[in-house]
């Protein structure tokens, strides 16, 4: 019986911390600034999972986020500028293994990438629209918010959660990471900022960042786990938009989603329940109630094409350079 009580008693500690931290979600769904509620997130997950290491890592994380999502903002529709921008990301995100950050600097990455592709939101004051500079300033702005706001909670209620840094990944096994993010991610930008802009092939370069990962054995493990998560996740947020119809509710039905998959990044629970949550509350904060089935379809097979590249990846690595569990994807 002290047993479950205790059980319970964490749980609600848990609850009690994420649901603190996506109180910035809700707000902004209700005011001139709803449009880059999602921006909200993109400042918050790389702050909340750089606290889990240390607080100087989630401080460090906010002006990256920033400086990241406003350039995908401004590269939008230009594509040669935006396969530049994900090769620095790729770049970024593999010389932070060094240091086995690289989970940081991969969630400050997801939202850029999705945006780069895309396109950004639009947010008007009154009936007046920023210009793309004034735009890239605003969603700068709400995430340097979500950022500073997970930090003011980490310092109030997540004062012991930190473990320290991470063990770092030898340096040739970064290199060859490093290498691999570089071709899939400027490839991938290419295509798809060329051919497929304005959509939402943005998941492709967001499941490469997802599930590649220094070694084989990692990689392989994301790819199963990353595939069935997102499937799972796009069906039940498409069965809850059948249900609801109302954009508030839509929005508040992917806030809680996303309050459940940290509640799970926090237990350290299996990627695969995580990446459901995560999945299901992207689509629903992204789209409204009349598209998310159409949009989440779209994202399982973008999706699948992302988890082809990386698995075909690692299948011709492991065959050149053999099956050693501490070699590089």
């Amino acid at each position: 019986m002290s047993t479950t009580v205790s059980t319970a008693k964490q749980i609600g500690a848990v609850l009690v911390i994420v649901v603190s931290f996506f109180v910035p979600e809700v707000v902004i769904e209700f005011t001139p600034w709803r449009a880059d509620a999602a921006l909200i997130i993109a400042g918050m997950l790389p702050a909340l999972i750089g606290w889990t290491y240390a607080p100087r890592y989630a401080l460090a994380s906010i002006p990256v986020s920033a400086v990241l999502n406003a350039l995908a903002m401004v590269v939008f529709g230009h594509p040669i500028i935006t396969t530049l921008l994900m090769v620095l990301i790729a770049v970024m995100v593999g010389i932070s293994a060094l240091r086995s950050l690289h989970a940081v600097a991969t969630f400050a990455a997801i939202q850029p990438a999705i945006a780069a592709i895309s396109g950004p939101p639009t947010v008007s004051f009154s009936g007046t629209t920023p210009g793309l500079a004034g735009q890239a300033l605003v969603g700068a702005g709400v995430v340097v918010i979500g950022g500073l706001w997970a930090v003011l909670i980490g310092a109030m209620l997540l004062r012991n959660r930190s473990s320290g840094a991470p063990a770092p990944v030898p340096a040739p096994i970064v290199a060859s990471y490093t290498g691999t993010l570089v071709l899939l991610l400027g490839a991938a930008a290419f295509v798809a900022s060329t051919w497929f802009s304005g959509t939402t092939a943005g998941w492709v370069l967001l499941t490469i960042l997802l599930v590649a990962r220094p070694t084989y054995a990692e990689s392989r493990f994301m790819i199963a786990e990353r595939t069935v998560g997102t499937i799972v996740g796009a069906a039940l947020a498409a069965v809850l938009a059948m249900i609801v119809s109302n954009r508030a509710m839509v929005v508040l039905m992917g806030t809680v989603a996303m309050v459940v998959a940290a509640v799970l990044h926090l237990q350290h629970a299996r990627y695969g329940y995580f990446t459901v949550f995560v999945t299901a509350a992207v689509v629903l904060l992204n789209a409204s109630g009349g598209n998310v089935f159409t949009l989440g379809l779209q994202r399982v097979l973008y999706t699948m094409v992302g988890v082809g590249l990386v698995a075909v990846v690692v299948a011709v690595s492991e065959t050149v350079l053999g099956r050693s569990t501490t070699a590089s994807v």
